[in-house]
């Protein structure tokens, strides 16, 4: 996973049409086709993207007053994931992404079911007809990956999750490890420290889920390493299971050794 925005916001889906249609195979996962007849989807990436600017700071207070009035301003096109925690909308939200000109009509809601003694994930698929797009979009979703529920690391229904990615199929590819970004405002007073990461990794080394196992005692060098994490896959080879690993990663002040880098060390099962 990505870093997540918590906003809220309710939508209205009484104009939609359902149609439910669980994962062949799967007792996990049940994907619903919400065909959206009017701009919902486009609405709601709109609203998120207006407050994800209102809180980032990389606007001054004229350039947001004006924005609202925008016929369109996907100035940052990469940004497609948001969390929503309230009303018809609850769930993690990944848009298709926005073409120049366009509104994204199309998304995935991700709604987290699980309990304690049972692992469960409800995903709609909202587009704006049953057309081709709509079916790969569909299809695409089926065969997501199991994300991580919410409930505690040791009910019944996690242990149930954790299995599904220890066993999840996979196909290898070479090792991706990225190093982190060292936040300039650390690297310029000469600030480090060790970030260790706990991962739970699946049969291909891909990061399934993170944890910060040990602080550097700078939440800038912790936030840094753990968004790089979900992206890495640790190994290059099948293993018979997945596994969870330890990960070290070392922030050396770029005067100290040139780099302006994170550190990444071997992980360790």
């Amino acid at each position: 996973m990505t870093a997540r925005l918590l906003m809220t916001l309710a939508i209205a889906l009484a104009s939609s049409q359902a149609i439910c249609a669980p994962r062949s195979g799967s007792d996990w996962l049940q994907v619903e086709t919400v065909i959206d007849t009017h701009d919902t989807v486009s609405h709601l990436y709109r609203e998120q993207l207006l407050s994800w600017y209102r809180t980032s700071g990389t606007m001054d207070p004229k350039e947001l007053e004006a924005l609202p009035d925008a016929g369109y301003f996907a100035f940052r096109p990469d940004l497609t994931s948001f969390a929503i925690d309230r009303g018809d909308a609850t769930g993690q939200w990944t848009f298709v992404a926005p073409q120049q000109g366009r509104w994204p009509d199309s998304a995935v809601q991700v709604i987290d079911r699980s309990e304690t003694d049972r692992y469960r994930i409800i995903a709609r698929v909202h587009c704006p007809a049953a057309n081709a797009a709509c079916k790969a979009l569909q299809a695409q979703t089926a065969a997501m990956s199991p994300p991580e529920p919410s409930t505690d690391t040791e009910s019944p229904g996690y242990l149930a999750w954790r299995k599904l990615i220890e066993h999840e199929a996979c196909t290898p590819a070479p090792k991706d490890m990225a190093p982190p970004r060292y936040p300039a405002s650390l690297a310029r007073h000469g600030e480090g420290g060790r970030v260790e990461l706990r991962l739970l990794v699946n049969p291909c080394g891909e990061v399934r889920a993170v944890r910060l196992s040990e602080s550097s005692g700078y939440p800038l060098l912790d936030q840094s390493a753990i968004n790089v994490a979900w992206g890495w896959r640790i190994q290059s080879e099948r293993q018979p299971e997945g596994a969870l690993v330890r990960v070290p990663v070392d922030f050396v002040p770029p005067q100290m050794d040139g780099a302006a880098t994170g550190r990444v060390d071997r992980a360790v099962r």
